[in-house]
């Protein structure tokens, strides 16, 4: 049963609004239920874990969010990201804002990441489950470098379709990039693409990486390509060297770093 919205911030002893995912997973791995949540259903579907709880009252836009009810809900503490969607200035007057920056020129969210998990547990007084955390992505991105020591060291090309005929493929200053240097795995792709570390290009960026092993972001091709000539001749699709993994957040913070690298690692160990 969802509890009324006054007796849900008391029982949880916090009504935080959060306008990124990104910080709404940090503050779910510091065990605290976030108030409000920009496109909260949205966030399901695409983030999926750390798991956001039934109740979690929908702020709309993650660029613009609903002002109104974001003033009406009284927050005492509203988390975004620097840079994206509102501006901090604009979210001062409601409550206070902690604005944490995560995609920068600096080209390194993990790194931001593990700053912004510090700076919210240090503001909420979560240190200790901030370390808990921390000690447990560790461990897990340790564990999975060392199931993949018999990996055959091919590099990774991992792209997401954007359309039929679109990719947008990973690489230098992406979130996925920073996961596989902590695996020690080598990326394909080398182009500094756009402020998210991502670059948008055709089949043939595909078919100019042929010694790469292909991962696939889910979904995957549609199946007018997957059954055409110029899908089949592809390198990577020719010698089965693909490998689909499931959604993961790509604009994310640690949860989400943790969740790609289990299930990439699982990937490639049965490549």
């Amino acid at each position: 049963m969802t509890m009324p919205r006054r007796s849900r911030a008391e029982a949880f002893g916090r009504r935080i609004a959060v306008l990124d995912w990104a910080w709404a997973e940090t503050l779910l791995a510091l065990d605290i239920e976030p108030y409000a949540v920009t496109e909260a259903s949205l966030y399901r579907e695409r983030v999926v874990s750390p798991r956001l709880p039934d109740g979690v009252i929908d702020l709309g836009l993650r660029s613009w969010p609903n002002m109104e009810l974001l003033k009406s809900l009284r927050p005492e503490l509203i988390l975004t990201q620097a840079g994206y969607g509102a501006a901090a200035s604009s979210l001062d007057p409601i409550a206070p804002t902690l604005a944490l920056p995560l995609f920068t020129p600096e080209r390194r969210p993990l790194k931001l990441a593990e700053a912004g998990l510090r700076t919210i547990a240090e503001r909420l007084a979560r240190e200790p489950q901030a370390d808990a955390f921390t000690a447990a992505f560790d461990r897990g991105l340790a564990e999975i470098r060392d199931s993949l020591r018999s990996y055959d060291g091919r590099p990774l090309l991992i792209v997401k379709f954007a359309d039929d005929r679109l990719l947008d493929i990973y690489g230098p200053g992406s979130l996925f990039q920073d996961v596989l240097d902590r695996l020690g795995l080598a990326s394909a792709w080398t182009e500094a693409g756009n402020h998210w570390g991502f670059s948008t290009s055709g089949l043939d960026a595909i078919a100019r990486n042929p010694d790469a092993r292909l991962v696939i972001i889910e979904p995957g091709p549609p199946e007018t390509l997957l059954g055409s000539d110029l899908w089949k001749a592809i390198p990577a699709v020719r010698e089965n060297r693909v490998v689909t993994i499931e959604p993961t957040w790509v604009f994310g913070a640690m949860p989400s770093a943790l969740r790609f690298a289990t299930i990439l690692g699982k990937a490639l160990q049965s490549a």
